[in-house]
């Protein structure tokens, strides 16, 4: 079966063949853990600024054509992060300390121009396994993961641009 989607930055449209098996998965990721409204009200609830908010709306209604179904890929992503974020806050508290920190030490003047590129990558990775220590002893993290995140490997199907 087909999938298409077309890009936000170009227009262009891409197509792949999926197998059987790859449509099935795909097809498991209509179902949607929250409404349209819903998911709107979880955006306008963050604490982040309005210009965040409106590119998380416009994340939100990207979608997928597989055969005549409409996938709303956006939405099912948004939410697989919402529900990871909150079962799993240390990893995501620990990813964005470092990302913060090696942003940090990346804007001081010359050093920042010599060990940003470094150091932040660094820094993320580091706060990224430590906060997934701090979870992982709070339940198990890998499988959770995994299961989260298997059924989009099914979009890996045969590229065809048209």
């Amino acid at each position: 079966m087909q999938a298409s989607g077309v890009s936000s930055d170009t227009g262009d449209q891409m197509v792949l063949e999926l197998s059987d098996a790859q449509t099935e998965e795909v097809f498991k990721l209509a179902s949607l853990e929250f409404t349209s409204g819903e998911l709107k009200q979880k955006i306008d609830n963050l604490d982040v600024s309005a210009d965040v908010k409106a590119l998380l709306y416009k994340f939100a209604t990207k979608a997928v054509r597989v055969g005549e179904k409409v996938i709303k890929i956006g939405q099912k992503i948004l939410e697989t992060i919402m529900r990871f974020v909150s079962e799993y806050p240390n990893t995501t508290f620990g990813f964005v300390f470092g990302a913060v920190a090696g942003t940090l030490v990346g804007s001081v003047p010359l050093i920042g121009w010599v060990l940003g590129p470094l150091v932040t990558p660094i820094f993320m990775a580091l706060g990224l396994v430590l906060g997934a220590k701090q979870d992982f002893l709070e339940r198990a993290l890998e499988s959770r993961v995994k299961a989260a995140v298997e059924p989009f490997f099914s979009l890996n199907g045969e590229n065809q641009h048209g």
